[in-house]
């Protein structure tokens, strides 16, 4: 029984190692939100998915949606007639926050939201019994929802779920704001051809060259056994040279790992970055 609760384990670990690789691999690319919630569900499965863009002076914009066939009806058939106005998650963003959240709709629901016509006209009508959502400031005016729902089959997030998902809102935050700003940049084609050369610099000035080699296939998505075993070196090695690159970059997770690379890439940014020179 130890023996087939570790090899799932193992599994679910590789499993989650390829999705960050690929979400790597996609950023400027029309499969970045695929990657990106495909990663989520493998936290937390659900059976409706819907990203979309809010805009203050816009209506709404679907960038990308996997959809129960009853949600799918009800989003197109009147959210976007005007009904978005009143949805909690478009309310809690006007509120101006500017970090990224996961909220429950019934957490952010205002009193008697669900005796509402917009609840049973709308929700009602979806099939949905439960939505959670990533909502991502992206500048003053626009932001990103990443709306994430349960119909009866799959029954509601547990409070274990909502934990797992929490510990990815740096992921989250740094991927789409960082895709949002290659998607608004004319260059970001360009941009997005360097990023395999931008990762093999990361960490330049700060890592050896032996821990470049070790974080540059962590954010490819390589386990710590598949790691040790590319660079042929002993899984204890590796792990000496994990602890290393967490500790020089501040960090204590391949989660925050990736949530790293990302903001390295924005030369906006208020932090410090690494040196990721262009040769």
């Amino acid at each position: 029984m130890k023996n087939k609760v570790a090899n799932l384990e193992a599994e679910t670990i590789r499993r989650i190692g390829d999705r960050f690789g690929e979400l790597i691999e996609t950023i400027d690319d029309s499969g970045f939100y695929l990657r990106l919630t495909g990663l989520i569900r493998e936290f937390a499965n659900c059976d409706s998915i819907v990203v979309i863009a809010y805009h203050r002076s816009r209506i709404p914009l679907v960038l990308h949606e996997q959809l129960a066939p009853r949600d799918r009806e009800a989003l197109y058939g009147s959210y976007f007639e005007g009904t978005y106005l009143l949805s909690p998650f478009y309310l809690k963003w006007l509120e101006g926050r500017d970090t990224v959240e996961l909220y429950r709709l019934r957490e952010i629901a205002p009193e008697g939201f669900f005796d509402s016509p917009f609840y049973t006209d709308y929700y009602l009508g979806s099939g949905l019994r439960d939505e959670i959502g990533f909502l991502v400031p992206i500048d003053c005016d626009s932001s990103v929802l990443l709306s994430f729902g349960r119909t009866a089959s799959f029954g509601r997030f547990s409070a274990a779920e909502l934990a797992l998902l929490g510990a990815l809102k740096s992921v989250v935050s740094s991927g789409v704001r960082k895709h949002a700003a290659l998607a608004a940049n004319p260059r970001s084609g360009q941009l997005g051809r360097q990023l395999s050369e931008r990762l093999s610099n990361f960490g330049t000035g700060i890592l050896t060259e032996q821990e470049q080699r070790v974080a540059q296939l962590l954010l490819r998505g390589h386990s710590s056994k598949s790691c040790a075993r590319e660079l042929e070196i002993a899984p204890t090695t590796e792990r000496v040279h994990r602890r290393n690159i967490y500790a020089k970059l501040g960090i204590s997770s391949q989660a925050e790992l990736f949530a790293r690379f990302f903001e390295s890439l924005a030369p906006e940014s208020g932090r410090p970055r690494l040196e990721l020179a262009m040769r």
